[in-house]
């Protein structure tokens, strides 16, 4: 409804819908009661009409009672002789006789002469003129007024022969008579005479009100129509019928009023009108009753579904109680079961943001939850330990066997640390990591045991796919103890204790130290020197000679790095090597290098190549062929003095597109050896799988070259292989004469080793070179 705001559909249905019923009950009501009221009003005015029909006929057996009365006395010898002798007394006992027969209080004799004989009121000379006038025109019954009272006079002439006079009688139409008539009416009337004077109505005779100007006109609308209409007077409001009576004289009109009180006609029907009312009443409450329940019973389930959404939306659980099959019930079948979907989906929902997809354990937001709560419950006396598991060498199972495998290794690793770590808190902080929270006061014994058996779990054997694996892990421990510590802190301390078992050789678990921090600390310190190094050119190339021993000289050198750091003077590779690879800065670093060691060789005789290291992560990278052909465009060398060392680690990642890479490379003319081969997997499918230029025999063999039975065998080996591949062979490491000897008996192409030379400058290259190149001439050179 405009203008109005319902908070509740029920009330809106209940006053809309009642308003509705309501008005239609009280027009009914309405019309029933106006109707009543109006059959009542004809009811009245037909009883109105028919009291006024007896008057006409009173009115006319009176005057012809009396019009028969006169006739009588004036035929009568005696009377007659009395008035033409002027016998006064005689007279005036006939009339008084008379009078009292026909209860009549004015009755004389007009004479001719115009004298009176008789009792009463007599008229005026004038009046006495007026009446003869109207007598003598033939008018014997009429109204007429005399003596300030209006009266019905019958006259009859008294002839003897002659006319000689008139026997006159006058009703007085007073207070009496209008009651007389009233009383021979079966209804309650009020009956009076009105006269009209110039313009209005005057009444003369009757119990009722003056009639003012308004009630009037009424009067004369509605003068002789033979019908009842309403008349107020007084203010009181009542039917009335009007009738104009007959006049002995043409110059005043009088007229007969009958009023019946409009409430006391239409007392009988007010029993009527007032059950109608008392009925109407009724059915307004009961229409009011029926609409507020059906309202109710329409709008119950809406509540219902409205209080059950807003309980939903507050994150409570709620159903709504279904009845029936209408639309409703349907409706509440449907938001039931979209809300056990939504709580469905928000139950997936956070598994899914809580827990592994892949094991089903908690991930690391709820470690990071789990952790932090434990952290802040535990007891003065209480200790949190973490244990950081890593799967050791799982990487090479999801190369050499398959995701899907690595995969199933996985969850096969969680449900047996579960079991292992039960009571603790066991989540998958992502790959191969595992966290495992424990919180106790008997620390060192109960992490030891509890350490010892997630590795006893884990080292089992298992059967994947066909595959049999012996899976092995390394753990890093770190506890909260006392106060200050945090998830993060925790993590980390946790985290560099697992890199310590991880160097310790796998397989095991380490407690965190300080000093663990300590070297973290100076890892980090290292790496923002190394970003500084690259732009500020910290780095220089240092060259090692190879020995051709067929030719008996110098056939290449190798580029070996060397970092001039400002405070620390020259850094091993050993030390800033790893750390490059990890954070990714030997892209750049070993592009340096490709560059440097291009541009240097060319200042180098044409015979002599120059043997560059490339990391398995600039493989990785995409751009390394971009590198290496800016390196010799820009230096001028020819491709086929450059000799690319890899190692076979390369191998463990994405082998099509490693070799892919190899291939385009060699096709430049560029030579390929692959470095420090015999130690790794040493796969001989990677010989098969691409040609290399050379193999470069690792120094471990060769230091036990001279004391070590099998020793040479295994060079042999290597070197006939290498030779029916058709593959040059470089032994490393060579620092004794006799070593020299017995590689050239085995086949070796070349040599390299402190035997020969230290890494030298670029400078002392070229004093080597001068020097001839030759074997001797170069042993026992020092350098860096």
């Amino acid at each position: 409804m405009p203008g109005f705001a319902f908070r509740s559909l029920r009330a809106r249905l209940s006053v809309v819908y009642a308003g509705v019923f309501a008005a239609a009950m009280l027009c009914i009501a309405m019309a029933l009661y106006v109707g009543t009221e109006r059959v009542a009003s004809l009811q009245v005015g037909k009883e109105l009409v028919a009291s006024g029909a007896i008057y006409d006929r009173l009115w006319q057996q009176r005057a012809q009672q009396l019009n028969e009365a006169a006739a009588l006395l004036a035929r009568d010898f005696g009377f007659r002789a009395a008035v033409a002798t002027g016998d006064r007394a005689t007279v005036l006992s006939a009339l008084d006789n008379l009078k009292s027969r026909m209860n009549v209080r004015n009755a004389f004799i007009l004479h001719v002469d115009g004298s009176i004989t008789g009792r009463g009121a007599p008229p005026t000379p004038a009046q006495v003129q007026i009446l003869w006038q109207a007598l003598d025109s033939g008018r014997r019954v009429g109204v007429a007024q005399w003596g300030g009272q209006v009266r019905q006079v019958v006259a009859a002439p008294i002839l003897a022969p002659a006319e000689i006079g008139w026997i006159v009688f006058g009703l007085d139409l007073n207070a009496r008579e209008m009651r007389s008539l009233e009383g021979m009416s079966p209804i309650a009337l009020d009956a009076g005479i009105v006269l009209r004077t110039d313009q209005s109505w005057q009444r003369v005779a009757g119990n009722f009100a003056q009639v003012d100007r308004r009630a009037g006109q009424v009067f004369d609308q509605f003068l002789d129509k033979r019908s009842a209409f309403e008349l107020h007077l007084g203010g009181e409001t009542s039917f009335a019928l009007a009738k104009s009576l007959p006049m002995l004289t043409a110059d005043q009109h009088v007229a007969l009023l009958l009023l019946y009180s409009k409430s006391a006609a239409l007392a009988p029907y007010r029993p009527v009108q007032t059950i109608i009312g008392v009925f109407a009443l009724l059915g307004l409450a009961g229409v009011i009753l029926a609409t507020w329940r059906t309202a109710d019973r329409i709008t119950r389930p809406l509540a219902q579904l409205d209080g059950a959404v807003g309980r939903f939306a507050r994150g409570d659980r709620c159903q709504v109680t279904i009845g029936g099959e209408d639309e409703l019930a349907r409706l509440a079948t449907s938001f039931n079961a979209m809300v056990e979907q939504i709580e469905d989906r928000e139950k997936h929902i956070a598994h899914l943001a809580f827990n592994d997809v892949l094991t089903g354990l908690p991930n690391r937001s709820m470690f990071q939850r789990q952790a932090a709560q434990l952290l802040s419950m535990r007891g003065p006396d209480q200790a949190l330990s973490l244990l950081c598991i890593d799967l050791d060498n799982f990487k090479t199972v999801n190369d050499t066997l398959g995701h899907p495998v690595g995969d199933a290794m996985l969850i096969d690793v969680a449900q047996r640390l579960t079991v292992a770590a039960s009571g603790c808190f066991v989540s998958r902080l992502g790959g191969d990591e595992f966290l495992v929270l424990h919180m106790g006061t008997d620390e060192q014994d109960t992490v030891d045991m509890l350490a010892r058996g997630l590795l006893a779990a884990i080292q089992k054997p298992m059967l994947i796919d066909g595959h049999d694996i012996l899976p092995g892990a390394s753990i890093g421990i770190a506890i909260a103890e006392g106060e200050g510590h945090d998830v993060d802190t925790l993590l980390r301390n946790a985290d560099l204790a697992l890199y310590r078992a991880k160097a310790e050789g796998r397989g095991t678990y380490c407690y965190f130290e300080a000093t663990l921090n300590e070297r973290a600390q100076a890892r980090r310190a290292i790496e923002s020197d190394l970003r500084r190094a690259i732009e500020q050119g910290e780095f220089e190339l240092y060259f090692q000679p190879l020995f051709d021993l067929k030719a008996n000289r110098i056939g290449s050198f190798e580029a070996l790095i060397r970092w001039n750091h400002p405070d620390r003077g020259l850094v091993s590779p050993i030390e800033f090597i790893p750390i490059a690879e990890e954070t990714g800065l030997i892209v750049p670093i070993g592009a340096w290098a490709m560059r440097e060691a291009c541009m240097k060789a060319m200042d180098w005789p044409a015979h002599i190549r120059v043997a560059v290291n490339v990391s398995s992560i600039q493989f990785r990278r995409k751009g390394l062929t971009e590198v290496v052909l800016q390196a010799l465009a820009a230096s001028g060398l020819s491709p086929d003095r450059l000799e690319i060392e890899i190692t076979e680690s390369i191998f463990l990642d994405s082998s099509d597109d490693i070799l892919k890479l190899l291939h385009n490379l060699r096709a430049l003319g560029i030579k390929i050896a692959l470095d420090d081969f015999g130690t790794g997997y040493s796969s001989l499918s990677y010989l098969r799988a691409f040609p290399f230029d050379k193999i470069k025999i690792d120094r471990s063999f060769i230091s036990d070259l001279l004391n070590q039975p099998g020793a040479i065998a295994v060079v042999r080996a290597i070197t006939d292989l290498a030779a029916a591949l058709g593959m040059e062979t470089t032994a490393e490491g060579v620092e004794e004469p006799e070593q020299v000897e017995a590689l050239r008996a085995q086949g070796c192409s070349s040599l390299q080793g402190f035997l020969f030379s230290r890494p030298v400058t670029a400078a002392a290259v070229h004093a080597i070179l001068t020097d001839g190149g030759n074997l001797t001439r170069t042993s026992n050179r020092s350098a860096a």
